[in-house]
């Protein structure tokens, strides 16, 4: 085994122990605020194993060099992607009148958070619709997105 993947493994646990112990803090907290930014610290923790895992994969081997896909899926994919940058250009649209109407400084912090996340998946939604409307789209140009804007599979 190759020592990325090893590093991966090793990456991967601490996540997964990351998620465990924080899981017990969130339930002692009854702030409102600090409860749901631990709680989105584990979801990010979720995410990034599951990347570890992919990436392991990917080093050895499991995925192929191109997703081949049947047209239908595509379509369907492709279409879905578009009404999802839909809605996304919406919640861009509803975070940022929210930031600019609200005053205390926790509030606009966390509405810049969510403003970024929302930029950042339209931003990849409309790279993968791009790779989408081509014929054949490389494995490389797949992980690419995946790296740069954290995708994470449902």
């Amino acid at each position: 085994m190759s020592k990325i993947v090893d590093a991966l493994k090793e990456q991967k646990a601490l996540e997964l122990g990351h998620i465990e112990k924080l899981k017990p803090e969130v339930e002692k907290i009854g702030h409102p605020l600090v409860s749901a930014l631990i709680k989105t610290i584990i979801h990010d923790s979720k995410k990034h194993a599951t990347l570890c895992q992919a990436l392991i994969d990917v080093e050895g081997g499991a995925a192929p060099l191109t997703l081949d896909t049947g047209m239908d899926t595509a379509v369907s994919l492709h279409q879905s992607i578009k009404q999802h940058m839909r809605v996304e250009e919406d919640m861009i649209n509803r975070v940022e009148a929210l930031a600019a109407k609200a005053e205390d400084p926790r509030v606009k912090d966390i509405l810049g958070y969510i403003l970024s996340d929302e930029r950042r998946h339209h931003s990849m939604l409309q790279r993968l619709s791009n790779l989408i409307d081509r014929d054949t789209t490389a494995f490389d140009e797949y992980l690419e997105l995946f790296q740069k804007y954290e995708i994470v599979p449902e």
